[in-house]
């Protein structure tokens, strides 16, 4: 066995074999939802795609995102999927609008084919709560906005901050 596939085996069996161990004292919040993406370049088409979003967020407020959606660029079928870090500036708010900035990397198969960095800032609803709507604007593929709804499964003794 060569020694890449060493290391790939010995990565697989240390994540699975502690993920009972951090699931007994979970200390992160589950997120998971829908987003609408839209991108645009000064002198192409617009491309919008909708699909799944999930993510893993630390109670500091770190949050790392994962989603996948498909649609269309221009008159031509896309799939994009994006896998971001975000830091949630109020991560306990509830009540109020939370501010987030966010960075990571988009890929894009079908038109508009690419890999692209993303820089965005996005404000959500109750980050604090177990659901809300989100809007984040930035860059990423060209000049991208995103909406999207967002559900959330918190840890046991999580108090939200009114």
């Amino acid at each position: 066995m060569s020694r890449a596939r060493w290391a790939s085996a010995g990565l697989l069996l240390a994540v699975f074999a502690g993920a009972p161990l951090a699931a007994q004292g979970r200390r992160s919040v589950i997120e998971w939802g829908i987003h609408a993406t839209f991108t645009a370049v000064d002198s192409g088409p617009v491309g919008v795609v909708a699909g799944p979003r999930a993510a893993l967020r630390s109670v500091g407020g770190t949050r790392l995102a994962l989603s996948l959606g498909a649609g269309v660029h221009g008159e031509q079928a896309s799939a994009r999927g994006e896998v971001a870090l975000e830091y949630l500036l109020a991560p306990r708010a509830a009540g109020r609008l939370g501010v987030y900035l966010g960075g990571g990397l988009a890929g894009v198969v079908g038109a508009g084919n690419g890999g692209y960095l993303l820089a965005y800032l996005g404000v959500e609803r109750s980050p604090g709560l177990s659901s809300g709507w989100a809007v984040e604007a930035g860059l990423g593929s060209g000049y991208r906005a995103r909406i999207a709804w967002h559900w959330r499964r918190f840890p046991v003794g999580w108090r939200p901050q009114h």
